[in-house]
């Protein structure tokens, strides 16, 4: 695991208190040299339950306000437990097009 994967994780697991947490380092599946440059996060956390999926996207961009300084792309899949109940995965991302 990466640190910054690692460190994302924390987070969401510190102000969120998830259910479920998934911090996955997609950044292989990428063209260029950074190694920690692409992440798809997946949270499941009763804290979603009054919020529009708008408003938690934006509640982990304050929450990554520096760390996204950093990352070119973050996928942020969130769900309430009963969303994720229906779910049970998040969607798969899609291929780079410009992998070499």
């Amino acid at each position: 695991m990466s640190s910054m994967q690692s460190h994302l994780e924390g987070q969401l697991e510190l102000s969120l208190n998830p259910e479920y947490c998934e911090v996955v380092n997609e950044s292989s599946q990428h063209s260029g040299p950074a190694s920690e440059s692409h992440f798809k996060i997946v949270v499941v956390s009763s804290d979603f339950e009054e919020m529009k999926l708008i408003d938690r996207h934006r509640f982990i961009n304050k929450l990554f306000v520096d760390e996204l300084k950093l990352i070119h792309a973050m996928a942020m899949h969130t769900y309430t437990p009963k969303e994720w109940e229906k779910r049970q995965a998040a969607p798969d991302s899609p291929e780079c097009s410009s992998k070499s």
